[in-house]
C-alpha cells in the first residue's frame, strides 16, 4: 500500500507548487485554497500575467488537461488549469482497467496517464484538482515528487466550528459574541460557505461587534418543521410532492429561502457521504450518529444515501452549493434556482 502523503491546509500554499489536489467536500476551503495560489501568482507574475482556465472534471478530456498544461499562453507568462470534479477525469472502471492497446497490452488507466503526464516538470503552468472524493496512491507520490500539495478540504468538525465563525468575523473585520455565534451554528448548520454568506450579512449590518440579537433579526431560523417537511419530500421521490411542500414553505408559512436552501443543501451532504462510503461496504446505520441522523427521516436518508450512484450523489451536492450562491452573485433568480434543486434532488432520490 502506498504511504499517504502529507496534507497541507489552504493558507499554506505559496504558489509555487506546479499541482494542488484539493481534496474534500468543503467548498469555502477549496476556493480559499485556489484564492492563495492565484494571489501568489498574481504577485509573482503580475495583474496580465496569469491566465485562468476553469473546466469541469466530465466535461473535459485527460489528454486536454495535459496539453493545457504544456502549451504555453499566448497572452500570459502563466497559465492557471483549475478542474472542477477531478475525481471524475480520472475515475477508473471495470471498462476502462479491462481494455487492452491495439498491440495487446492493457490499457493504461486515467490516473497513469496523469501519473505519466507529470512525470516531468511544468514550468509556466500550474493545475488545481479539486475533487470531493481522492484515493491516496501512487498518483500522489508523483504530485509530491513534483513539489506539488494535498490540501485538506474536509468540512470543519464540531469542535473547531467556533473557531472557524471567529475567523469569518474577523475576515469581514467583525468580533462576534460568543451566544451570537451559537444562534448562528444552529440556525445556518456547519457549511463553511453558508456561514460565511450569513456573516458578510451581519458584518453589513454592524459596525464592530456581531450580538445574538443582530444574529436572530438577520439570520433566518432553519430548524422549523415545515422546513424540515422538505426533505422528507425530496427523499420521498415524488417532484408533485416537493413542488407543494416548497410552496406551503415559501408562499403559505412566508419563509425565507435561506433555510429551505441550507435544508436541501444539508440533505445533498450526507447523499453524498452515504453513498460514497456504501460504495466501500460501509453499512449506513454506521453512519447516523455522524451524520446526525435521527427521527423520522433517518430511515428513509439512509435508504436513499445506500443505493443512489456516488458520483450523481456528489454532483448534486456541488449543484446545491452553487445553485444557493449564483443568485447572490447575479446569476440567476433565488426562487427558481431552489425549485430547479428541489426537483433535481427529488428525481435523484427516486431512482
Amino acid at each position: 500500500m502506498a504511504k499517504r502523503a502529507a496534507e497541507t491546509n489552504p493558507e499554506a500554499l505559496g504558489g509555487q507548487e506546479p499541482v494542488v489536489v484539493l481534496k474534500g467536500t468543503e467548498r469555502f476551503l477549496q476556493q480559499l485554497a485556489i484564492e492563495t495560489v492565484e494571489r501568489a501568482l498574481l504577485q509573482q507574475y503580475g495583474p496580465d500575467g496569469v491566465a485562468v482556465e476553469r473546466h469541469r472534471g466530465e466535461q473535459i478530456e485527460l489528454a486536454d488537461v495535459l496539453d493545457a498544461l504544456r502549451t504555453p499562453s499566448l497572452l500570459a507568462s502563466h497559465t492557471l488549469v483549475i478542474i472542477d470534479g477531478a475525481d471524475r477525469l480520472i475515475k477508473e472502471d471495470e471498462k476502462t482497467e479491462d481494455s487492452v492497446t491495439p498491440r495487446g497490452k492493457k490499457a493504461r488507466t486515467p490516473r497513469q496517464v496523469l501519473e505519466d503526464g507529470l512525470a516531468a516538470p511544468i514550468p509556466n503552468a500550474t493545475l488545481i484538482l479539486q475533487a470531493d472524493e481522492w484515493r491516496p496512491g501512487r498518483l500522489d507520490r508523483a504530485i509530491m515528487n513534483l513539489g506539488g500539495a494535498l490540501v485538506d478540504c474536509k468540512p470543519a468538525s464540531e469542535k473547531d466550528m467556533p473557531r472557524w465563525i471567529d475567523r469569518l468575523a474577523k475576515d469581514h473585520k467583525r468580533q462576534i459574541e460568543a451566544d451570537a455565534k451559537n444562534v448562528l451554528l444552529d440556525r445556518v448548520g456547519p457549511e463553511l460557505s453558508q456561514l460565511n454568506a450569513e456573516m458578510r450579512k451581519l458584518a453589513d449590518a454592524s459596525e464592530t461587534r456581531i450580538d445574538a440579537k443582530l444574529v436572530d433579526q438577520l439570520v433566518a431560523k432553519s430548524s422549523s418543521d415545515e422546513v424540515w417537511a422538505l426533505q422528507e419530500a425530496v427523499l420521498s421521490g415524488d417532484p408533485q410532492r416537493t413542488a407543494q411542500v416548497l410552496h406551503e414553505v415559501l408562499d403559505i408559512g412566508r419563509t425565507s429561502t435561506v433555510p429551505a436552501f441550507w435544508c436541501l443543501i444539508d440533505l445533498a451532504r450526507k447523499l453524498a457521504t452515504l453513498s460514497i462510503n456504501a460504495e466501500r461496504g460501509v453499512d449506513p446505520w454506521s453512519l447516523s450518529q455522524a451524520l446526525k441522523l435521527w427521527g423520522r427521516a433517518q430511515g428513509p436518508t439512509l435508504h436513499v444515501g445506500a443505493r443512489i450512484n456516488p458520483d450523481i450523489a456528489a454532483q448534486l451536492h456541488r449543484e446545491a452549493l452553487d445553485a444557493q450562491l449564483a443568485p447572490r452573485q447575479g446569476r440567476g433568480n433565488e426562487r427558481r434556482a431552489l425549485e430547479t434543486l428541489a426537483i433535481r434532488l427529488t428525481l435523484a432520490c427516486a431512482g
